[in-house]
């Protein structure tokens, strides 16, 4: 009689395990990469930050980054040289696109803020003041950091390529 209470016992241990490893791997989500590359013309200006980085534009598709409290979305965009980014502030505070590193902005005009601003010649991606809009074109092929100078904290990133 114990054997039979045993082996019924170990049965019913099996079965719940075999069904708790079913549902384990049927619970686990698929794992998908995105073998999807952005076309030239393709721009993004809503959505959450992170789910649209890497926006790819033409250099006669205008670029449009919104700035909320989460920060620049996309945070990441890709422009052909000569293209243009006009930044949007919806996020109820201030907003100063200032190319990195903080606080020197540098990196893309190569001169000290005080030095270009404000930017009469218009070379320095730097917007110089707080305002709910900013556009700058870039001439220089690379990869160009920018911040908020209001919430330093708040960054992005533009890569212009060749045409």
């Amino acid at each position: 009689m114990y054997m039979k209470n045993f082996i019924w016992a170990l049965v019913v241990v099996v079965i719940l395990g075999g069904g708790y490893l079913l549902l384990q791997n049927k619970a686990a989500p698929a794992t998908q990469t995105d073998t999807t590359t952005p076309t030239s013309d393709t721009t993004n200006t809503n959505g959450s930050l992170g789910a649209n980085v890497g926006v790819e534009v033409g250099i006669n598709t205008p670029t449009v980054v919104t700035y909320s409290t989460a920060g620049f979305s996309p945070s990441e965009v890709t422009v052909k040289k000569g293209g243009t980014v006009t930044w949007t502030n919806t996020s109820g505070g201030d907003m100063w696109v200032a190319s990195g590193p903080h606080p020197a902005h540098t990196g893309y005009s190569g001169t000290a803020l005080a030095a270009h601003c404000p930017d009469t010649t218009g070379t320095a991606l730097d917007q110089c003041a707080n305002g709910s809009t900013y556009t700058f074109t870039f001439d220089k092929v690379g990869i160009w950091p920018y911040h908020n100078h209001s919430a330093s904290t708040k960054f992005g990133k533009v890569i212009v390529v060749e045409q």
